[in-house]
């Protein structure tokens, strides 16, 4: 519509400055014949009135400008023309011509003059319909044009966008990529942007999933952990409280058991809240604060030896030999979570062992610079389907063998989210019936520690 209506008066300015140049240039001509046949007649007047032209005012105008003749008012009613513009140029120049709006603005005036060989001056005017009176009769037919277009648009553009949008509406967001054959060359990025983003869903769901399984499972494992030893604690107690232990043999019997399960929760506590923290702190966005510890230079061998040494009555109770192989190495780490990584991987070692056997802790600096510390043991070994289940919260190998050595489950837990906290990365191998060796690979060592 805007393009008709703009058209529409470039349109009418154009036909008025066809017009106008070709009514000029008629009236030229007319007013040179008319001119030609005054100069040769002996009373003018006389014949401009023979001339029955209602189309044009033929004007006679004196030397002095009064108006000798006019044919569509008396000329005694009409003011000296002297001053008229195309009337100047014709005494000066022997022709002259002008245009003039009307009062109304729907049309011109175009005038044109020529001086006769007794001094007068013929002046012929026509009238011109200006650019308003154009787009006035233009008005009607350009409606019903307009009209028929924008019926003729409408249908048009109802099949087109129908056979636009076919495609569209074909198409599969459940599996975008079954679309690709009839889809348009421009859709496929955005359908295989939307089968990327819909595998991401998914393995976000799964993600999700996992994670609601894992944590039913650690409500449950962690409720049945914390039931056992307050159970034991609530039952030996209950029988002091109510008078049931004979001699005081028994009482220090069940005052220490009491004392061992109450060990036994601490511990459990104490690891939860470690678990606790390392999660937060994997969680948490470059900048927060989290109560972990702060970062200094360790040395992995004088680590290494005080782990060894409080686990040494354990390995001699358990009847086995620990031992280390260590090679000055420095790491920048929080002290307490290395410390309690060695002693988690010493302490699985011992647990999981045979009598008699080996438990050996290493550390050192790898071919390529790496430092590293390995807890090596002649135990039971794990098997191969369960090697990647280990790290898992509350997963055993053999749970009989945990649970009378007072394991808690989390040992390898905090085990891997400790190497994790410092970017190391952790490696099991393993055989049935010959031992296990962990070895956890830390970062090489920059001049200043990370963050």
């Amino acid at each position: 519509m805007a393009v008709i209506v703009a058209f529409t008066v470039l349109g009418a300015f154009f036909v008025q400055n066809t017009l106008a140049d070709a009514t000029s240039a008629n009236l030229a001509q007319e007013t040179e014949l008319i001119a030609a046949a005054l100069d040769e007649q002996q009373e003018p007047i006389p014949f401009l009135r023979s001339l029955d032209r209602e189309d044009l005012r033929i004007t006679l105008i004196n030397k002095d400008g009064s108006v000798a003749y006019d044919n569509e008012a008396s000329p005694a009613m009409l003011p000296n023309h002297g001053d008229r513009p195309e009337v100047v140029e014709a005494f000066e120049s022997g022709s002259g011509s002008a245009e003039r709006s009307s009062s109304t603005l729907d049309e011109i005036m175009l005038y044109r003059a020529v001086r006769l060989d007794n001094g007068q001056v013929v002046r012929l005017a026509q009238a011109q319909p200006g650019v308003a009176a154009i787009l006035l009769s233009m008005v009607a037919p350009m409606l019903l044009i307009a009209a028929a277009g924008a019926v003729l648009s409408f249908f048009l553009a109802r099949r087109e966008s129908r056979a636009i949008i076919a495609p569209l509406q074909e198409v599969d967001l459940d599996h975008p990529r079954r679309s690709y054959e009839h889809a348009y060359a421009e859709m496929v990025p955005m359908l295989e942007r939307i089968e990327s983003q819909r595998q991401e869903l998914k393995r976000q769901m799964a993600v999700l999933a996992d994670n609601d399984r894992m944590r039913r499972e650690f409500t449950a494992n962690i409720t049945h952990e914390l039931k056992t030893p307050l159970t034991a604690i609530s039952g030996y107690a209950e029988l002091i409280a109510n008078g049931m232990v004979e001699g005081e043999d028994d009482l220090r019997n069940f005052g220490g058991r009491i004392y061992r399960e109450a060990g036994r929760l601490a511990a459990l506590v104490n690891d939860i809240l470690t678990l606790s923290n390392l999660d937060e702190a994997e969680r948490a966005t470059e900048g927060e604060a989290v109560p972990i510890g702060s970062t200094e230079p360790i040395e992995l061998s004088r680590a290494i030896l005080t782990v060894e040494q409080r686990l040494e009555q354990v390995a001699r109770q358990a009847n086995v030999t620990i031992s280390h192989e260590t090679k000055p190495v420095v790491i920048e780490g929080v002290s307490r979570l290395i410390d309690e990584l060695i002693y988690n991987l010493a302490s699985n070692a011992i647990r999981y062992n045979r009598p008699g056997g080996t438990v050996t802790l290493q550390c050192g600096t790898d071919d390529e610079g790496h430092p590293f510390l390995a807890v090596a043991d002649t135990g039971i070994g794990i098997a191969p389907e369960e090697q990647g289940k280990v790290f898992e919260r509350f997963y055993r190998v053999d749970k009989s063998r945990s649970k009378a050595r007072g394991g808690t489950g989390l040992g390898l837990a905090i085990v891997k989210h400790a190497a994790l906290y410092h970017h190391a990365t952790l490696d099991l191998s393993s055989e049935l019936g010959v031992g296990t060796t962990i070895t956890v690979t830390f970062p090489v060592q920059q001049d200043e520690p990370f963050a």
